[in-house]
């Protein structure tokens, strides 16, 4: 049997081309062949994606979609006599990205807009998690592939109160976006530091979406914490988990979220997390997570990390707590879901 991938875009650091990756090593395992071929491929990826002019396929092969931009070029896929399944991998909405890149926003709405016509033209449609299925009116979901081998052992002391005469570390670990909201981290971080931790340290871990917004959130870490707070990008994955293995803290305050990997890579690690509960967030953290209500505000949060990162009782719990979520996202499962729906198509 053959599945060939089709995407929007590929590049060396993106999680749906890594993504697409991990599956093509699942389908290669199973005995299936097939190609992987996208609209945009940046140079770096190498050999690994080919153009959409390499796509060669044929009567009974399967073609899986990875959803996860405006990709007109892609809607001469849908006509093509072969089943089809369908991965949304979410997108954020274009209110983020007016003010900031609208280049960006203009992208992000023709992708949501365009994405009902994809769905209706595919056999299955899933999504990375119930909330992106949701969206589709689907109740198929085929989760992020994540494998915590690939990150490195965890520090086998657990983190924060247990390390003595080491200042706190709060990381967030994200693109540097809008959406994201790095700068009510920021400020959130200020409370605490002048709370309760004036030695405290925040790392801000994620590339930028533009160089503006890279300057605006460097000139407002000088301006609330001068000195105490590092933005970080284009780490290598041993250096991302030596960010991790440092954390006292994982602290998201995103507006939009799909899926979150990161919040996977904290549960790994042993961090304790908190987070707006938005998105696929509550879904994915259970009840490993410190979750904020609607109403919380940066003051609240500041007295949330006060309490995770020295309340030794609370970060046993939670590490705990993290190792079930980690357990319920093993590779096992997800490639489950992924064999199944496939196979639904194959005939």
């Amino acid at each position: 049997m053959n599945v060939h991938q089709i995407l929007s875009g590929a590049g060396p650091y993106d999680a749906v081309t890594t993504q697409a990756l991990a599956f093509r090593a699942l389908f290669a395992g199973w005995g299936w062949g097939g190609r992987d071929v996208a609209a945009e491929i940046d140079p770096r990826v190498g050999s690994k994606i080919s153009p959409l002019r390499a796509l060669d396929a044929k009567p009974g092969d399967v073609l899986l979609i990875h959803y996860s931009a405006y990709a007109p070029k892609l809607r001469a896929m849908l006509g093509l006599p072969n089943r089809k399944l369908l991965i949304s991998h979410n997108i954020t909405p274009a209110r983020w990205f007016w003010d900031h890149d609208p280049q960006a926003a203009v992208v992000c709405a023709l992708g949501r807009k365009q994405l009902p016509e994809f769905a209706a033209a595919c056999d299955v449609v899933a999504g990375v998690s119930r909330y992106n299925a949701r969206e589709m009116g689907s109740d198929t979901v085929i989760p992020i592939l994540f494998d915590p081998s690939e990150l490195g052992v965890a520090r086998s002391d657990g983190a924060g109160a247990d390390r003595s005469g080491s200042p706190p570390t709060i990381l967030f670990v994200g693109r540097l976006a809008p959406h994201k909201r790095q700068d009510a981290v920021m400020r959130a971080f200020e409370l605490y530091r002048r709370r309760h931790a004036p030695d405290a340290r925040l790392v801000l871990v994620g590339s930028p979406v533009n160089l503006a917004y890279d300057t605006a959130m460097r000139a407002l870490a000088d301006e609330l914490s001068p000195g105490a707070i590092t933005i970080e990008s284009g780490l290598t994955r041993e250096q991302l988990a030596q960010r991790w293995r440092a954390a006292d803290a994982f602290l998201c305050l995103s507006e939009h979220e799909g899926f979150c990997i990161p919040l996977l890579e904290a549960f790994h690690f042993g961090v304790p997390v908190i987070a707006r509960a938005v998105g696929g967030i509550p879904e994915v953290a259970g009840d490993a997570a410190l979750l904020l209500a609607d109403t919380d505000d940066e003051s609240v949060v500041a007295e949330l990390l006060a309490l995770v990162t020295t309340d030794g009782e609370l970060r046993s719990t939670l590490r705990d707590r993290a190792a079930t979520r980690v357990a319920a996202y093993a590779p096992e499962p997800t490639a489950r879901a992924l064999r199944t729906a496939v196979l639904s198509l194959a005939g």
